[in-house]
């Protein structure tokens, strides 16, 4: 049996899935694959050759206390409570392309690959919808370790498709589209600190609100509108004003790019120009670009591509371009400037094929 999980490239709404605000988000055909055959164990033995690593989970680890980023760990954890419990051990071989700790959500593609692949193997009392995989990976990677991201990543992985999330409540999807041409993925080769960055970002903006409540106490922030910035941004210490200022902008943008995505004929022309007003929200703002990735953007766009941005956290990592028609002269700007780039599709999300068999 095979699962697999793809990478995730974010279109429109860095940094704004976990203050519960609306993002554009896309699964793109990289992918972590993880291979299982059934052995006579009571062991699941664990070989990640592309990481020279190896590991073995006992059946009965009931992983009380977790290792940092053990997310082999709390994924069994967290399905034992929702009665998934494995009576047979598996030799398993983790494998994939996506760039590690490079934004493009490779943490997520293992914890949702994992998932899936348990329970298509193990009785669940858990439903095995892509919504519900999406909820327990994130109950996996984010809650159990408590980590700051949102959902983003784990609805746009098993989802699959260019998605748009509105990221309170229930968590609502809208398809947006199957096929996306011209988009690529750049590569800066410099791993980022994603937890750090995301955790700096999501207390700064909940400190400006707090701020604003003192003299709006009903004030939310998917409420403020640009037009409102110059009466909360003076209310807010100076060191958070950057912070609420892009929260605020990236939002618009991302409202701006659901409108244009649900034409009959979007303008991607508008959708890049919108991508590249977010990149810039996104630099100037929270301050999250690096020259390699500078450099990046700026090659992407004078060779021709319609919007380039920063991918996830930001401090490093990948950029995602938009560029149809112009993708090589895009690819090779981008490697003249010392970066790796892909020419990428989007993917149907999550997957399991084949099965069980004897190792």
């Amino acid at each position: 049996m095979i699962s697999r999980a793809p990478a995730r490239v974010c279109l429109l709404g860095d940094h704004q899935d976990y203050l519960g605000l609306p993002v554009i988000v896309a699964a793109i055909d990289i992918y972590i694959e993880i291979s299982a055959e059934r052995n006579y164990s009571k062991l699941f033995r664990i070989d990640m050759p592309d990481i020279g690593m190896s590991r073995m989970i006992s059946l009965d680890e009931r992983f009380e206390t977790l290792e940092p980023r053990d997310y082999f760990g709390s994924s069994l954890k967290v399905l034992r409570g929702y009665g998934c419990k494995p009576d047979f051990g598996l030799d398993l071989k983790v494998s994939g392309a996506i760039p590690i700790s490079s934004g493009a959500s490779s943490s997520s593609a293992l914890v949702t690959a994992w998932i899936n692949l348990l329970l298509n193997i193990y009785p669940s009392e858990s439903e095995l919808t892509p919504k519900n995989l999406a909820r327990l990976a994130y109950e996996a990677e984010v809650l159990e370790h408590s980590e700051p991201g949102g959902m983003m990543d784990q609805f746009s992985i098993a989802m699959g498709n260019v998605i748009y999330i509105e990221t309170t409540g229930d968590y609502q999807i809208i398809e947006l589209a199957k096929k996306m041409d011209g988009l690529i993925l750049g590569d800066s080769n410099a791993p980022k600190d994603t937890l750090s960055v995301l955790s700096r970002g999501r207390k700064s903006v909940n400190e400006a609100i707090d701020q604003i409540h003192e003299f709006f106490p009903d004030k939310a922030i998917n409420e403020i509108k640009i037009g409102d910035l110059p009466e909360l941004l003076p209310l807010v210490d100076d060191d958070k004003r950057p912070y609420l200022d892009g929260a605020v902008l990236n939002h618009s943008y991302t409202v701006e790019a659901l409108t244009e995505f649900n034409k009959e004929s979007p303008d991607f022309e508008r959708i890049g120009s919108l991508m590249n007003r977010h990149h810039s929200v996104l630099k100037n703002n929270l301050r999250l670009t690096t020259e390699r990735i500078d450099l990046m953007i700026d090659a992407a766009l004078e060779a021709g591509a319609l919007g380039a941005k920063i991918n996830g956290s930001g401090g490093g990592g990948t950029i995602v371009v938009l560029a149809p028609g112009r993708e090589e002269e895009v690819i090779e700007s981008i490697k003249q400037v010392g970066g790796k780039a892909y020419k990428v599709n989007v993917d149907s999300g999550a997957e399991v094929s084949g099965g069980i068999a004897d190792a």
